[in-house]
């Protein structure tokens, strides 16, 4: 993570190939658009480093002017955890690991509930981005506040 005076965020789900790097893509084009200082990045609980994201995900977030096609999947370790503002994470279970085995603190973790789209087709993705963009638009809001 690049040193600077801006807040950092992460998006956590499995594999680091669909649903957190959809919401970094994702929250990381709407930020920079509506000035908000806050940057996301993600990584996967049980990620391959360096996969890239399935291409559906790629799909579905180019149709809305999002380029993920650049992105390589991360695994939790390789980020310090306690530099994150927040982490979002997609399901209960990934909220569970980070509280009960990691020991970070229940207040820098949110459960966003968003089921992962993999082995789905075109319309399961779109589904997935679209709650999503719900998702993040919730979050800039909180961040839109502080500014």
């Amino acid at each position: 993570m690049p040193k600077d005076k801006r807040t950092f965020i992460a998006f956590v789900c499995t594999g680091n190939t669909c649903r957190s790097p959809m919401a970094e893509g994702i929250f990381n084009k709407k930020a920079e658009e509506q000035g908000v200082h806050v940057r996301a990045v993600s990584f996967g609980m049980a990620a391959v480093n360096g996969m890239p994201p399935s291409p559906d995900a790629v799909k579905v977030c180019q149709e809305i002017g999002v380029d993920i096609s650049s992105h390589r999947s991360h695994f939790i370790y390789d980020y310090q955890l306690g530099d994150f503002e927040k982490i979002y994470c997609m399901s209960e279970e990934h909220a569970m690991i980070l509280t009960q085995s990691i020991g970070l603190p229940p207040d820098k973790i949110e459960v966003l509930h968003v089921a992962d789209p993999y082995g789905g087709g075109e319309m399961i993705y779109r589904m997935c981005r679209d709650i999503l963009v719900t998702c993040v638009d919730e979050i800039l809001m909180q961040y839109k506040d502080e500014n």
